[in-house]
């Protein structure tokens, strides 16, 4: 879809370089730039339920596998971490309940799950079709220019995110805004 059919918030910068991932790691939709598994090589399997968003993803050192985080294939208490970057944006809001039950199942105890994510406000009726922002991620010495867009058919933001991980036996280990983007941290109880 064409740039003028998207409403771009003001573009983002993220260092990852030192956020804490511990153990092995899920990262749900891991594919595009592979961000996580860039990150934490070997300790990270990337899914994603399109086969050409995980071709696309750099070559590195992590285990990509085609499959959709409703129907996660993994035994219960598989993984340390789960991640989501950028990912639940483009999940459709009823699929979001099962999403957080699938990764509440394959985190051990105490294990945790970490979203980055941005808020999407209500759309007016002559809003473009598409909400999105460009993105600058720092990983070490490495920095990674991307873009993310979604249909514009849904709200989100930060509280929602916490209300629904506390629903599903989550609590909050730590959350905040991040300029126009934002980050929690949920541990499983």
């Amino acid at each position: 879809m064409a740039e003028e059919n998207i409403k771009f918030i003001d573009p983002q910068h993220i260092d990852l370089t030192d956020v804490e991932l511990s153990g092995r790691i899920l990262d749900i939709g891991g594919g595009g730039e592979g961000i996580i598994g860039l990150l934490k090589g070997e300790n990270v399997v990337a899914i994603d339920r399109r086969e050409s968003e995980l071709k696309e993803a750099p070559p590195g050192n992590y285990l990509k596998i085609i499959m959709d985080a409703k129907e996660l294939k993994f035994l219960d208490e598989t993984f340390d971490t789960a991640t989501a970057f950028f990912t639940l944006m483009y999940v459709p809001l009823e699929n979001h309940q099962i999403i957080f039950q699938e990764i509440h199942r394959v985190l051990k105890k105490g294990g945790e799950f970490v979203v980055w994510d941005f808020p999407i406000p209500k759309r007016g009726m002559h809003e473009k079709e598409l909400y999105g922002l460009m993105l600058e991620v720092k990983i070490r010495d490495k920095n990674i220019s991307t873009g993310y867009a979604t249909k514009w058919v849904k709200e989100q933001d930060l509280e929602y995110y916490a209300k629904l991980g506390a629903s599903n036996g989550f609590s909050v280990v730590e959350k905040y805004p991040i300029d126009g983007m934002f980050y929690i941290r949920f541990k499983k109880d």
